[in-house]
């Protein structure tokens, strides 16, 4: 179910862009709020329908859930399995032709989003090393931003090179665990501190009303809900006094995820709090 509630999460992140763009975007206070909420819906609702799909032809469950790879090459629970078996080998390839297209294109939304935003902060002087990713080209392309953020999202991505023991995609769930945890996790400032401002906070034109008082108090519960069950195991020999522990199958999104905060924490009391006032306001 935890595995469930993580790629949902991470299928619906994409709102988040109406935000990224809302600068570049005429009557911001109301047309990203509703790009926001649209963008959900319409990816709940297409997604409701696809997983009816997969779940209608699902048909040979002894198949799908096996983790013998010799019955089972695609990993236990995968669409993949699913695919495999209700299709035929011409449509097989040719499905996961276009969902390798699909995927590709979700890349490059990622890429252009983080180096967006990598930009976008480093230009306001709050990111290391900000002198560096704040620079654009003569196209006036935040280059070293975009090669950073592909970079990055090379590295991170390395031990899916390195199949688990049991077949479970572990670089894939940890990096959207990790997309997900520090995605929401920005979210949740936001929605506690109008939580915490109440009356103090003077709304836009598109606001939640009174019923921010436990919408707010809904959505900071479930981030902190998913930070941590997005950080255990995704199985048991990924669980160091398992017998059959691996590091192919640990979950190594809890050790970027901290590790980042870590840098993160020393840089701000080293360097950042001393001269970052703010966002900058730029003509």
């Amino acid at each position: 179910m935890p595995i469930g509630f993580l790629l949902t999460q991470y299928t619906i992140t994409g709102y988040d862009a109406s935000a990224n763009l809302s600068e570049e975007t005429q009557g911001a206070d109301v047309s990203a709020a509703k790009g926001i909420w649209q963008s959900i819906f319409y990816s709940a609702a297409g997604g409701y329908i696809l997983l009816l799909a997969f779940l209608y032809v699902a048909t040979k469950p002894e198949i799908v859930s096996s983790f013998d790879p010799a019955v089972n090459p695609f990993g236990a629970g995968s669409v993949i399995s699913i695919l495999y078996t209700a299709l035929t080998p011409m449509m097989f390839k040719f499905v996961l032709v276009i969902s390798t297209v699909g995927q590709f294109f979700c890349a490059l939304a990622c890429l252009t989003s983080c180096s967006r935003m990598m930009y976008a902060f480093s230009r306001d002087g709050g990111m290391p090393g900000h002198q560096y990713w704040s620079k654009v080209n003569k196209h006036r392309v935040p280059e070293n931003a975009v090669l950073a953020s592909a970079i990055l999202g090379v590295l991170i991505t390395l031990p899916a090179l390195w199949k688990s023991p049991r077949g479970t995609p572990t670089a894939f769930y940890a990096v959207v665990s990790i997309g997900v945890i520090g995605l929401y996790l920005a979210f949740l400032i936001p929605i506690w501190l109008r939580w915490r401002a109440g009356n103090r906070f003077v709304p836009g034109p598109w606001n939640l009303g009174k019923k921010y008082k436990w919408m707010n108090l809904i959505a900071a519960l479930e981030i902190l809900v998913i930070a941590v069950y997005f950080i255990m195991p995704f199985e048991p020999a990924a669980v160091p006094w398992n017998e059959n522990f691996s590091w192919l199958a640990v979950n190594y999104a809890p050790i970027l995820v901290g590790f980042t905060f870590l840098i993160l924490l020393v840089w701000w009391h080293l360097s950042a709090k001393k001269r970052f006032t703010g966002p900058k306001f730029h003509a």
